[in-house]
């Protein structure tokens, strides 16, 4: 799928109905890349064109997640000062992924957050992708 915000060719992690009535059903779309969208799918006669162009996401708590994974992904592209800013960035990342329940069977988000945030066996850049591939859990989680 093509993020309608960045451009990126990305994948679709999550897909949440916000809500249906009688131009249509709104869905908010999460995109891997962090970005999100609603879009009304008209129904077959609805005189709508909501459809055509999407409007800004503003689902609570995803908004914070979506907003940590984008900039995730620019610390995973940095190629300077990515240790002083991993620090208040992680530090957000725990904030928000505490109270975001795991999968079944797992442990919760913000333990492996933390686990993989303080890892002396992990560089940097692993110790980013790792807390980035968690804010994709959690996205999918509240979905």
């Amino acid at each position: 799928m093509n993020c309608k915000t960045c451009g990126v060719q990305t994948k679709e992690i999550a897909t949440k109905t916000t809500g249906r009535g009688a131009n249509g059903q709104t869905k908010c779309h999460r995109l891997e890349c962090g970005h999100a969208w609603h879009a009304t799918t008209p129904t077959v006669g609805a005189l709508t064109d909501d459809g055509i162009t999407p409007t800004s996401c503003g689902c609570g708590e995803i908004v914070i997640v979506n907003e940590l994974l984008v900039a995730g992904r620019r610390l995973a592209l940095a190629k300077e000062g990515i240790d002083e800013a991993f620090q208040g960035w992680s530090k957000q990342v725990l904030e928000a992924l505490d109270g975001i329940p795991a999968e079944s069977g797992t442990p919760s988000l913000v333990r492996s957050a933390t686990t993989a945030a303080k890892s002396s066996m992990s560089d940097t850049p692993k110790k980013v992708a790792a807390l980035n591939a968690l804010l994709v859990r959690a996205i999918a989680a509240v979905s």
